[in-house]
């Protein structure tokens, strides 16, 4: 099997879709695994273990270009992976699939050629987030959900997801990469919790006045903890954060780092404590304790060992979930009730539980 994994976008989803790369590497049927991505995550995506090659694009590239480089390539290839299913890669699939047809008939004997594709299940989700029918999973674990279509290919394929999926890229020595390891020295010794208090959408996004509370009782058990803070250049309503527990305690890498940058800063931390946002998938393919804050999604379950979810309890809720991603607006009397009622106390103690499962191993079938 030669692999193609057409996956563009974006930054969680690309970290999820890793399991299946990941799946094919070890399964030993795979020759190899290229990806085909957009130019500004590739990044992301270079030398892993997993993927020989990451073939990128522009993201502003007209479709007569992607046509002409799916055309190219198609040749390379025997197994295509459409694990984003949107029109780019429908382009992409149908191109390829037009170039194999023609390769058979100027070369009838040939390896059998396949194509799958990850469904997004647009009318199981219309009916379970307008009519809460039951007709996705729930927990939905989106690591899960891109490696179960690769059984079209290996009917026997096993899922695994106790070990690390992702390699920490090398950075230049400089810039803020210097200036968090300088601050890491003055704290050696000292556990390093990362957090990411931020989410694309203001629906995900547990109340600050929550991470407050949560910060200083996590003081309050251990003194030496020290905090490393990650967020975009539109969240600086984070800085109060390092405001209210000083330098010191907090690194605030807010808004001064690349998606690249951040997930390497997060590689060395002892956990993370986030909501339902890219850099929780980064710590679940590290196999870094996580606790993930799920409010109205129905998504960003994780899959590994260390992962763990604070949320109200499925089933007490019945407008939980109500979003694909947050953008949706709230339909409870007590605006975001979902979120509200996780306390700080409830994170805590997934926490613990986190750092209790190092070693533990979990396999989803």
């Amino acid at each position: 099997m030669r692999v193609l994994i057409v996956r563009f976008s974006s930054f969680g989803d690309i970290f999820q879709a890793l399991e299946a790369a990941k799946h094919l590497a070890v399964s030993n049927r795979a020759e190899f695994v290229d990806w085909l991505v957009r130019e500004d995550f590739a990044p992301l995506l270079r030398n892993q273990s997993s993927i020989r090659n990451t073939i990128s694009f522009p993201r502003r590239q007209s479709a007569a270009d992607l046509v002409v480089l799916s055309w190219r390539i198609a040749p390379n290839y025997d197994h295509v992976y459409d694990a984003h299913s949107n029109l780019r890669s429908l382009i992409v699939r149908t191109t390829i699939r037009a170039r194999w047809i023609l390769d058979s008939v100027l070369h009838p004997i040939g390896v059998r050629k396949s194509i799958i594709v990850r469904s997004k299940e647009r009318l199981r989700r219309f009916l379970f987030f307008k009519f809460q029918m039951r007709t996705l999973p729930s927990p939905y674990r989106g690591a899960e959900s891109f490696v179960l279509p690769l059984r079209n290919w290996i009917p026997d394929l096993e899922f695994h997801f106790g070990d690390s999926s992702w390699r920490v890229p090398e950075l230049p020595a400089n810039g803020i990469n210097s200036e968090f390891d300088a601050w890491l020295k003055l704290a050696f010794g000292a556990t390093l919790i990362a957090l990411a208090p931020s989410a694309a959408w203001p629906n995900k996004r547990w109340p600050i006045d929550r991470w407050r509370i949560l910060v200083a009782q996590y003081l309050s058990q251990s003194p030496a903890t020290r905090f490393l803070l990650l967020g975009g250049p539109e969240d600086k309503f984070l800085n109060e954060l390092e405001t209210e527990f000083g330098t010191e305690r907090v690194f605030n890498a807010v808004g001064r780092t690349s998606l690249l940058e951040s997930a390497a800063l997060l590689s060395q931390a002892d956990a993370i404590i986030a909501n339902d946002t890219g850099l929780l998938h980064v710590a679940d393919r590290l196999q870094i304790p996580n606790v993930g804050i799920i409010g109205p999604t129905a998504f960003g379950y994780t899959v590994s060992p260390v992962s763990r979810i604070a949320e109200v309890p499925r089933g007490t809720l019945w407008c939980k979930p109500c979003s694909k991603d947050g953008r949706d607006p709230c339909k409870n009397q007590v605006q975001l009730r979902c979120l509200m009622d996780v306390s700080p106390e409830q994170v805590l103690r997934e926490l613990g539980e986190a750092f209790e499962a190092v070693g533990e191993s979990r396999a989803l079938k």
